[in-house]
This record gives C-alpha cells, sequence and structure tokens, in this order.
C-alpha cells in the first residue's frame, strides 16, 4: 500500500506563501482563487518562461512555456513573479517532515512530491491522518493532494487529479477495496473510487512512456489505460519487449516498487534572503511566523521540542545582528514561541535596512516533569519571558532579574541573574542561629562630616542626623579587585552610637565620609 503527498503548483504557492500581501485561502482548489491573475517565472532561466499560473490567469489564455512578453500580450493585467526556490525547499521539507507521521518509509521524488510506503501500517489510522494533514495544511495557507492506493503509479495520479483533499483508490479484490466497501471504515472527509473506474477512461500516455511506445499503441488503437489493461501480459511482453511489460504492470497496479527511504534533516533552521533591502519590522514578522509554522510542525513530527532560539539579521551595511533567546520551558507551540521572538525583535534598532534572515532553534527531545508536592511554577512561563524581554530592552539586559550577593565581600556587591522557571520549596529554617541587629542601609549613602579625637570619631554631621558619639566600634577595613584597573574598592567602617540615642554606620572610601545606614 503506497500514498503520494504532494504540493500541487509548488511554484505558484511557493510565492505566495512568501508573500505577506498574499494569503493562500484553504480548500479546493485554493491556490487558484488568489489572485486571480498571476504568474510564475524562473527568473534565473536564460530565457524567462511561465511556470505556473492561476486559473484566472489560465483562462485569460496563458499557459505554461510562453515567455513574459508573449504572457503580458495575451493578459495586459497579468502580475509576474520570480520563482522563490528558498520556499519551494521549504515547503517540500515540510511534506516530508508530516510525511513521517504516517510512516518512517518515507522518499523524496522532488518537485514537492513525496512516496510513503504503508506497509505494516493499520489502513483506517493512515486514512484518517492523511486527512488530519491535509487540514494541518490548510491552516497554514498550504494546499496539498493526497492519493492513496497498492500501486505507487495509481497513488500518484490520484495525487495530481485531487487538490486540497485525499483520494484512495482501491479494488474489490484487495485489502483497500473491501475497506471501502464499508462506509464508516474511512473518514467522511475521503473520496473513495475504485480502480475500475479511476483507471478506465484515463490516457494512456498520463501513465508515462516512450513516445515510440506510444505511437505503436496508437496504430493500435489503444490509446486508454482500460483498454491496455485488457490485453495479454505475455502477449504484450511478445510484441513490446521489456518496456510493454512494465508499462502493463504499471496501469494494472504490479509494479513493484522499493521504496529510497530518506532521513529527516538534523538541523532545525530556516532562513531567507530577501529581494529588496527591508526597513520596517512587519516583513521581518511575516517571516518569522512563516519560519515557526514550519518548524514547530517538524519538531512534532520528530517529537522534539525548541530550548533556544537564535535569529541572525543580515543588514545591508555593517555587522550581523543576533537575537538569542533561552526559554524558560521547552516547546514546540508556535504561538508561544512566536510572542518571545517578536517581542525581542520589536526592540532591535539597525542603522541599515535588513538584507536577510535566519532562524535557527536547538531542539532536545521531549520529556514531561512532574512538579514536586511543594514546587510550584509559573503560571505562563512563556508570557513572563515575554514580559522581561520588553523590561530588558528598556533599562537593559543585566538589569533584568533576581539579585544574589556576590561572594568577594563587597559591602552592597550583588549580581543579577536568570529567573527561574520553577519555585523551589522553601527550606528548613535555623532558628536558633544568631544574625546580630538588621542594618537598615540609606541607598544612597548620605554624604557627612566626621570629626576625631586622635583616632576615634567623636561627632558626625549628615543631613538626616548629628550628635556626638557616645560608643564606638571598629574600625573594620575592607578591600577587594585592588589588582585590576576597574571594579576595586577601598573602605573603612565604624559603628557608633550617638549619645541621644541612635546606632549608626559611617564609612570612608575615596569619595569622603558617609552615613551608610541605621540599626
Amino acid at each position: 500500500m503506497f500514498c503520494v503527498l504532494q504540493v500541487p503548483r509548488l511554484a505558484l504557492q511557493a510565492v505566495l506563501r512568501g508573500d505577506p500581501d498574499q494569503v493562500v485561502p484553504a480548500g479546493l482548489c485554493g491556490v487558484a482563487q488568489a489572485p486571480a491573475l498571476l504568474a510564475v517565472v524562473d527568473a534565473e532561466a536564460r530565457k524567462p518562461v511561465v511556470l505556473e499560473m492561476t486559473e484566472g490567469a489560465e483562462r485569460e489564455g496563458v499557459i505554461a512555456g510562453l515567455s513574459v512578453p508573449q504572457a503580458l500580450a495575451r493578459c495586459p493585467e497579468l502580475v509576474v513573479r520570480h520563482r522563490s526556490r528558498q520556499t519551494e525547499e521549504s515547503l517540500e521539507d515540510l511534506l516530508f517532515a508530516v510525511a513521517y507521521s504516517l510512516s518512517p518509509r518515507v522518499e523524496r521524488d522532488g518537485a514537492g512530491e513525496v512516496l510513503v510506503d504503508l506497509q505494516g501500517t493499520k489502513l483506517e489510522e493512515s486514512l484518517e491522518r492523511c486527512g488530519q494533514i491535509v487540514a494541518e495544511l490548510s491552516a497554514m495557507g498550504i494546499v496539498v493532494a493526497v492519493g492513496v492506493a497498492e500501486s505507487c503509479v495509481v497513488a500518484g495520479l490520484a495525487a495530481k487529479s485531487v487538490e486540497g483533499n485525499v483520494l484512495v483508490v482501491g479494488s474489490g479484490r484487495s485489502d483497500l477495496g473491501r475497506e471501502l466497501e464499508v462506509e464508516a471504515s474511512c473518514p467522511k472527509s475521503l473520496l473513495k473510487v475504485p480502480l475500475e473506474n479511476f483507471m478506465g477512461e484515463m490516457p494512456i500516455g498520463n501513465v508515462g512512456s516512450t513516445p515510440p511506445l506510444l505511437d505503436v499503441l496508437g496504430k493500435w488503437g489503444v490509446r486508454t489505460v482500460s483498454a491496455f489493461a485488457k490485453l495479454e501480459r505475455s502477449a504484450v511482453g511478445a510484441r513490446l519487449g521489456m518496456e510493454g511489460l512494465r508499462l502493463w504492470d504499471r496501469v494494472t497496479g504490479h509494479e513493484q516498487r522499493v521504496v529510497a527511504v530518506a532521513e529527516l534533516p538534523a538541523d532545525f533552521n530556516e532562513s531567507w534572503e530577501f529581494e529588496y533591502d527591508v526597513d520596517s519590522v512587519e516583513p521581518l514578522l511575516f517571516l518569522l511566523r512563516r519560519f515557526l509554522d514550519t518548524l514547530c510542525v517538524r519538531m512534532r513530527v520528530a517529537h522534539k521540542v525548541a530550548a533556544f532560539a537564535r535569529l541572525d539579521l543580515g543588514v545591508a551595511y555593517g555587522e550581523p545582528i543576533v537575537v538569542e533567546q533561552k526559554l524558560p520551558e521547552a516547546t514546540s507551540d508556535e504561538g508561544a514561541l512566536f510572542s518571545l521572538l517578536a517581542a525581542r525583535l520589536e526592540e532591535v534598532e539597525t542603522e541599515s535596512p535588513v538584507a536577510r534572515m535566519q532562524l535557527r532553534l536547538e531542539v532536545v527531545d521531549f520529556k514531561q516533569r512532574q512538579l514536586g508536592l511543594f514546587e510550584s511554577s509559573l503560571k505562563n512561563p512563556y508570557r513572563f519571558t515575554q514580559t522581561l524581554s520588553r523590561v530588558a530592552g528598556i533599562v537593559g539586559e543585566d538589569r533584568v532579574g533576581r539579585p544574589v550577593l556576590e561572594e568577594d565581600g563587597r559591602p552592597d556587591g550583588v549580581r543579577m541573574e536568570e529567573l527561574p522557571a520553577s519555585v523551589p520549596p522553601v527550606g528548613e529554617l535555623d532558628l536558633g542561629r544568631m544574625f546580630g541587629m538588621p542594618l537598615r542601609r540609606y541607598r544612597p549613602g548620605l554624604k557627612a562630616a566626621v570629626e576625631f579625637q586622635g583616632r576615634v570619631p567623636i561627632w558626625i554631621q549628615c543631613e538626616k542626623v548629628s550628635g556626638f558619639v557616645k560608643a564606638v566600634r571598629g574600625p573594620w577595613l575592607h578591600s577587594g579587585h585592588w589588582w585590576e584597573e576597574e571594579g576595586g574598592w577601598n573602605c573603612v567602617e565604624w559603628d557608633v552610637e550617638l549619645n541621644k540615642g541612635g546606632v549608626y554606620r559611617i564609612c570612608k572610601d575615596e569619595l569622603g565620609w558617609r552615613v551608610d545606614g541605621e540599626y
């Protein structure tokens, strides 16, 4: 049993998918509905000709193979777009990835088509999954066609004859045919047809053969598949040789095919080079959404989740800009990823337009983790991280997080560390430990004047307090990082009690005396 997934009009869909002003509507023949008059040409060809066109342009006389002047002569309102090989490759990778949800035996045939060997799978579940693939890609604005049959050739012909749906072709003598006899065995969205009705009046040239063989069959009066299938196989082999036998096996569904299995790509990245440099964020956000739609589908098929995202913006002049985002929790949700990266992207300021864009995701295996009984997590870690990203864009990356005391002994020395996504339970408190009197610091310290008698302070004055010293403890010398050019400190501290009440800490450094706090 074989299944063929195909992106009809690949070049046309790729152009529409890469254009933020055009959206391919879902449903049957959706590609032909937007816009009305559009043709795609290959700008890299020596003589650009029309590759694909919408049905509206086709009704105006535009056909494949016409040059651009010929096409515009037939349809003056025709919109001509260049082929986008980047988007075509992205669509092919996406189609190849979703095919793996049917079976691991997948072959890339190129030109927007993949072949899946369904041997060993449950037919009913495979057909249901085919309908889900059509619906999922349709929601992303991608029209696909799916054909299922015993022969890979018949499955390919079935995919070419239907757009935006699943066509199942089976014979009465096969297991697939018996499945089709029961209406409830297949989803209602599937189209079902017997093999004899599907292949009966089909021209023999559609199955594929050489012109000399088709010429001989034409002279015999054999022009349809049904007429050729009625011939005896031995007689065909005696008169037409091995080529005739291969054609007979192909049209009757007896062809044996070994699927050349291909592996899923290990890298999860998407890139785009703009034809014209962009100087606004809207096209970047549009492409970012397209990238994430494709990569998240691939991750879900491969049972992977993204733990880190890197966005590279190549500018026309100067060094590229790199936007990195570590995710609070690994995920394959395109909405959460887009909200985080979009918030970071909107904060980027460039001095020159953006010429290219690349998104890389570092993925890990999907693992579910259960929190402890007294452990809690953020209600929405992605929205929390998005808020932190916006705050960081205003105050700076090094000023967002939670403060942690430095271990070098510097007074009031703290550093910022990343906020965790989960809050561990609080440990037991050592209530018997003596911490001393709490110090309420003034930030910043109050500039003060201090008088000494010998080496002991006897009087202090600042904007909040003044008076004679009743008792004193100290001095305590603090210094560190004096061997570095920047970041070193050297100060002396005293604890003093005034005669009219109050205990204060005074300090002297290279800036002079100040009152640091009150006990």
